[in-house]
């Protein structure tokens, strides 16, 4: 069995049935005068509710977000971490600064930012560090299917390339998810 066109006569079953592109999603999306802003889940929730029903009911609009705080011009390890705070260029700055060339914005980091209130820059340092240690296995997020079926297939298939795992997830997409 190969993998259904995703159009609007696919039930919303079938949809939560296979691996989608997020572009496939957003393609979907746009086809239908739906929003195509948003994760991939976000969209697969999006185009569940318009199959589901027959395109009559359209998600509320995402409320907006509360407006961040005001972040301080300058950085230093003492700084607290205010609320709705984000990974600026000033912030990215201070921890190139005191990390190294090396730094980048991670998931954990980017976490530690906004869930971070009340927290010092200090703890958001040490809390990179440890994540960039090569004994920490980095989980990878449910939206990145490829990339989980990727490590995964490695990690079964010791002696098969990249080449083979590639090859296995376009063989994968094309049937129902068990």
């Amino acid at each position: 069995m190969t993998r259904p066109v995703l159009d609007s006569q696919l039930s919303a079953e079938t949809l939560l049935r296979y691996y989608w592109l997020k572009e496939e999603l957003a393609a979907f999306c746009r086809g239908c005068g739906l929003s195509t802003g948003g994760s991939k889940q976000v969209l697969t929730e999006r185009i569940v509710n318009y199959l589901e029903t027959g395109g009559k009911h359209r998600p509320h609009p995402a409320a907006r977000k509360n407006a961040k705080s005001q972040m301080p011009a300058t950085f230093t390890r003492a700084t607290v971490i205010g609320p709705g705070w984000h990974c600026s260029q000033g912030l990215r700055a201070f921890f190139e600064r005191e990390t190294g060339r090396s730094f980048h914005f991670d998931a954990t980091l980017r976490d530690f930012i906004h869930n971070g209130q009340g927290k010092t820059l200090h703890e958001a340092i040490l809390a990179w560090k440890a994540a960039q240690s090569p004994l920490v296995k980095k989980e990878i997020a449910p939206q990145f299917e490829y990339n989980r079926h990727i490590r995964e297939y490695l990690k079964a298939n010791p002696g098969a390339g990249l080449r083979a795992a590639i090859h296995a997830w376009n063989e994968l997409k094309q049937h129902p998810k068990d």
